[in-house]
């Protein structure tokens, strides 16, 4: 399971502030620049992958700070992440294959 979260770019402390909490540090989290990522728009994206719990856990905590993405909208730029992620991947492999 996952969950993708956009930060206005003011509250990027806050965002880190709230990954160091016990449950949710535990799962996979990754950080991008919405707009550096080629998502559309601007903030910062926290995307998490790991337990349902921890990820309910994370939106109870953020409260009104952060947008959880839904939908096509979510799934979507969740692509964006991973093949950012292959493309880094075949270009390590490329240059130590």
């Amino acid at each position: 399971m996952y969950g993708v979260f956009r930060f206005d770019s003011e509250s990027v402390a806050e965002a880190r502030e709230l990954l160091e909490d016990d449950l949710v540090s535990r799962q996979s989290v990754t950080l991008r620049d919405a707009k550096t990522l080629g998502a559309g728009f601007e903030g910062l994206l926290v995307f998490i992958e790991g337990a349902e719990s921890a990820i309910k856990r994370f939106e109870e905590i953020s409260g009104h700070e952060v947008e959880k993405l839904q939908g096509d909208k979510a799934e979507s730029v969740y692509r964006l992440l991973k093949k950012e992620e292959e493309d880094a991947a075949q270009g390590v492999g490329f240059l130590f294959g």
